[in-house]
């Protein structure tokens, strides 16, 4: 027995200390996670590996230096985390080391712990964040169509402030107020009278002249004084509207896409957006790209009509070649362009609220503007088109805009029209009854009858005091007969 307790007891001292040891591993198994072997042994720096060659150098750019520790990186991606660095007031030494390989393979890289983090244009997908961990994204993200566009014509471009309706609808009330005016005028204005072809080539004279405000001729009905007076109204509208219109189209850039094929789709060499562009939007030619200096030549090669391209790519490219290509279509989103760290960092969420501030005080957007805007040539452009329009192409103006005036123009040529046939028709009452009845008059039949009021009504000169004081026309008696 005694025996039997000197063996128990160092037993259950063993087994105390023995779960302190295994608490002690688990925890420096934790601490290697965050930390792990992706930090130097020397003054604890953490290593970030950097892509090589981003699609576009305005993200991610690195000088070409033989010695690796001279080199300098720059760019969008490398100064938003560097500022993000700042705003944490961390003094941890960080050294960039670059990546050579597919950026699936720096996922891998940071999950197996080679590198603390990694910088650069890296999207945000589900299948990485499975390995690792993003912070917010500091750039907005999805796929966007870019494609080759062409400047509109100038021949005709005359005609494009209006559209095919509002020039139909213009010229049919052009005529409408010419008939009016030479029905109410062609009986006492000598600038209306003569042979018929004369009359109507001085009355769409008159009416086209007014357009503007050319015209010599003298008005003496004041039916026809009204409904000029709304014509020139509507003309004075119309040609304002004209001129100003014209104006804008011919000061902005006019770009129209060119039509696409297909058949001739290009995007970038990632297994992502391969994927994407072949599976999920269903392209199956699809010739894949590395940069965007090959998306140009591919372009004029005539290799592709269409690039599906990231929206951050999408701006820098079209912001590049402002002039020759242009974003259309549906955006198709999904994450954006974040920052990468280990699974478990406690740096992510700092990151990630250094990038929220950023965003929220215009940091980030200042960020942009130096590093993603247009060149000189398209800022200009860009400048003087937000000084006219805050669209890039003009609108033609159709007839929705201006309805209100031509119904007014047509309703007072009716009204006006009618007013003076019905002073007509009593003159004709007037001067019928006053005749000596005939036998044979009174057996005319029905259309002798319309025969002679419409040659009245064609001749015969108004006696109203609604004409102004002119030369009488005295009517033939034959012309009422």
């Amino acid at each position: 027995m005694p025996s039997l307790r000197s063996t128990t007891k160092p037993t259950f001292l063993f087994i105390p200390i023995l779960v302190l040891f295994i608490s002690f591993l688990l925890t420096l198994s934790q601490v290697s996670v965050v930390e792990g072997e992706c930090t130097e042994e020397k003054n604890h720096t953490l290593i970030i590996g950097v892509p090589v060659k981003a699609s576009f150098d305005n993200f991610l750019k690195i000088s070409n230096s033989k010695n690796q520790d001279e080199r300098d990186y720059s760019g969008f991606c490398i100064e938003v985390f560097q500022v993000a660095r700042r705003i944490l007031g961390s003094e941890r030494p960080y050294k960039f080391v670059e990546f050579s390989g597919p950026y699936d393979e720096l996922v891998n890289s940071v999950a197996n712990k080679t590198y603390c983090a990694a910088v650069g244009d890296i999207t945000i997908l589900a299948n990485r964040s499975k390995k690792v961990e993003f912070t917010v994204p500091f750039t907005e993200s999805g796929v966007s169509m870019v494609v080759p566009v062409k400047p509109s014509p100038k021949a005709w471009i005359f005609l494009e402030p209006f559209t095919l309706g509002m020039w139909l609808a213009t010229a049919a009330v052009l005529v409408y107020t010419m008939l009016i005016v030479w029905f109410v005028e062609h009986r006492s204005n000598p600038d209306f009278s003569g042979p018929w072809n004369d009359q109507l080539g001085n009355a769409l004279w008159f009416t086209f002249s007014s357009l503007f405000l050319a015209h010599r001729e003298k008005i003496q009905s004041n039916y026809a004084r009204i409904v000029v007076v709304v014509w020139l109204f509507l003309a004075v509208v119309l040609t304002q509207s004209y001129t100003a219109n014209l104006t804008s189209m011919l000061t902005i850039s006019r770009l129209r896409p060119k039509l696409w094929s297909p058949s001739k789709v290009g995007c970038d060499n990632s297994p992502f957006m391969r994927n994407y562009v072949r599976d999920v939007l269903n392209y199956k030619n699809v010739s894949l790209i590395n940069d965007g200096d090959e998306y140009l030549r591919e372009f004029e090669a005539d290799n592709i009509s269409v690039a599906f391209l990231e929206i951050p790519y999408a701006k820098v490219f079209v912001n590049r070649h402002c002039r020759k290509f242009t974003v259309i279509g549906t955006t198709h989103r999904f994450g954006g362009f974040g920052f990468m760290f280990q699974k478990g960092s406690s740096l992510v969420a700092n990151v990630s609220e250094a990038i929220l501030e950023l965003s929220e005080d215009g940091t980030l957007k200042r960020l942009e503007d130096k590093w993603l805007t247009p060149n000189k040539v398209c800022l200009k452009s860009y400048q003087n088109m937000t000084e006219s329009t805050t669209e890039e192409n003009v609108d033609s103006l159709s007839l929705r805009s201006f309805w209100g005036l031509f119904l007014c123009s047509i309703g007072t040529s009716s009204v006006c029209f009618l007013l003076f046939l019905g002073h007509l028709l009593r003159n004709y009452c007037r001067h019928h009854s006053s005749q000596v009845a005939d036998v044979n008059a009174s057996n005319e039949s029905v259309s002798v009858k319309m025969v002679r009021v419409a040659r009245y009504l064609m001749n015969a000169e108004i006696r109203s005091p609604w004409r102004c004081p002119s030369s009488p026309r005295v009517v033939p008696e034959n012309e009422m007969s």
